[in-house]
């Protein structure tokens, strides 16, 4: 969940070679015959993928339809950028989700603020940290979570744990394209923890993933410290991380005539630089962007605490799109009820029909098609912030 802003990041950099979860070059049923497959695994130097993943992010920037990015990296780009990941700021000798050294019984406390009028604490003890171009990135293990309770924050905000970043992942994604049903393309604005990135690549239909983060020190931290969190989603040759503003890359691909069937907003708030982002001319064009049937995700924030914020975004998605329909879940880092919202112009999200689970979705730890309802079903004190459940669609 990182934020989106104007600058760039400097340098130049590649991720891991070896891909834990997905389909390798050469594996995709749509792929063409290539005279030179087994160095196109390892160089791409036949550019094979804009055959098999027709009309790729990565292949319009190598193009030069797109803006140039400050970096970017794919399974596609290991010819051209010989730096890993971790070179692009502070490397560390080894990747580690956990400390290897025995906490000392006490620890810090780290206080964070719950809307302008509340807050709430942990104690914690740090693990890492660095200021890049962009903000302040912590890394600090939580004894209240044991074994999973590597969590990161960004300019003083708690972003997501080993713990409990499942929740929102989960509720974001799944949902949304188990409703589309065969989504192909999916865009994620934010993302550099690669949480939604590893939720998409569960579907079988997904065919390109492009991540656009706009602080290349995030992925380069969390891969070092907190790898279980992507869990190989930017190994995967159908992820592409391109690092600059969203705001650029959703008006070039506007320009381009792009679609997508989904835009997950993994951003780090509604206010502050991502404002923007959540406003009903942004939401517009992101409206612009999708495929039929397609539908976008995103966070609102903490209806008991953050009301004001939430009827904003809500009222904004309403006066864009037909359907819009929130939903609710309990997030232990975020130390309350967390609000989310999906919205389409044609997905009915929250009436769609239980089905059969795919078995890539058997192993979530979140959501289910069990609990599919009880995520949409708005408890009465939060009508008069985000709407009551039994109304489906915005006053278009």
């Amino acid at each position: 969940m990182d934020r989106v802003h104007g600058k760039d990041a400097n340098g130049r950099g590649h991720q891991r070679s070896a891909s834990r979860r997905g389909v390798r070059h050469g594996d995709q049923q749509e792929e063409r015959a290539c005279s030179i497959a087994a160095s196109c695994r390892a160089k791409f130097k036949c550019r094979i993928k804009t055959r098999i993943l027709p009309d790729t992010a990565l292949a319009r920037v190598l193009c030069g339809e797109l803006p140039q990015y400050a970096r970017m990296w794919n399974h596609a780009q290991k010819s051209r950028d010989r730096h890993t990941l971790e070179e692009v700021a502070l490397p560390m000798t080894e990747k580690q989700d956990a400390s290897d050294d025995e906490p000392s019984s006490v620890g810090l406390t780290y206080a964070a603020p719950l809307g302008i009028w509340a807050g709430y604490s942990f104690a914690a003890h740090p693990v890492f940290t660095t200021t890049s171009a962009c903000q302040h990135i912590e890394i600090v293990d939580l004894p209240a979570f044991g074994a999973l309770g590597r969590a990161y924050r960004l300019d003083g905000r708690f972003m997501a744990s080993l713990a409990d970043a499942h929740i929102c992942h989960e509720c974001m994604v799944h949902p949304l394209l188990l409703a589309h049903g065969n989504a192909r393309r999916v865009l994620v604005l934010g993302g550099g923890d690669g949480g939604s990135a590893r939720e998409i690549l569960r579907h079988a239909s997904v065919r390109e993933v492009v991540v656009a983060e706009w602080d290349a020190q995030v992925p380069a931290t969390i891969l070092q410290h907190m790898p279980a969190l992507p869990d190989g989603a930017f190994d995967d040759p159908r992820t592409t991380l391109i690092v600059g503003d969203a705001r650029d890359l959703v008006d070039a691909s506007l320009a381009r005539g792009d679609r997508f069937d989904a835009v997950i907003f993994d951003l780090t708030d509604a206010g502050g630089d991502a404002a923007a982002l959540h406003d009903a001319p942004f939401f517009a064009k992101v409206r612009a962007l999708l495929s039929p049937n397609g539908g976008i995700a995103l966070q609102l924030g903490a209806p008991w605490f953050e009301a004001d914020q939430v009827r904003r975004i809500l009222d904004a998605l309403r006066s864009v799109f037909k359907f819009v329909q929130p939903m609710t879940a309990y997030v232990p880092l975020y130390g309350t009820l967390w609000a989310l919202a999906l919205a389409s112009d044609s997905l009915d999200v929250r009436g769609r029909s239980g089905g059969a689970t795919p078995d890539t979705l058997r192993t979530l730890r979140h959501y289910s098609l069990t609990r599919h309802a009880m995520l949409f079903d708005i408890p009465p004190e939060l009508t008069s912030v985000l709407g009551d459940s039994t109304s489906q669609t915005g006053a278009r």
